[in-house]
């Protein structure tokens, strides 16, 4: 298993870029915040698959269109994403 949190690019085929990310159950709720703010981006997130298991960890699975800005707006997501917890935090 990926560290908790950590978005982890499985594979760069074609089109399209497949994903995934583990959330722990004390983090689970920052999977709707990666959610909401990749859909902000148009046409980026083509699928998305979010799992909870019985220990009350989430994978959330991801496909990305490859576009040629997609390591950026994974970038801006993370810092977003980031700065929102932080300020919840503090």
């Amino acid at each position: 298993m990926s560290q908790e949190g950590t978005l982890n690019i499985e594979s760069l085929s074609g089109s399209s870029i497949e994903a995934t990310m583990w959330f722990g159950p004390m983090r689970a709720k920052e999977c709707s915040i990666w959610l909401l703010h990749l859909l902000d981006h148009p046409n980026f997130l083509e699928r998305f698959v979010c799992k909870r298991n019985t220990q009350g960890k989430v994978k959330l699975k991801l496909t990305l269109k490859k576009r040629s800005d997609w390591e950026s707006l994974l970038a801006d997501t993370k810092l977003t994403v980031a700065s929102l917890i932080m300020k919840t935090k503090g």
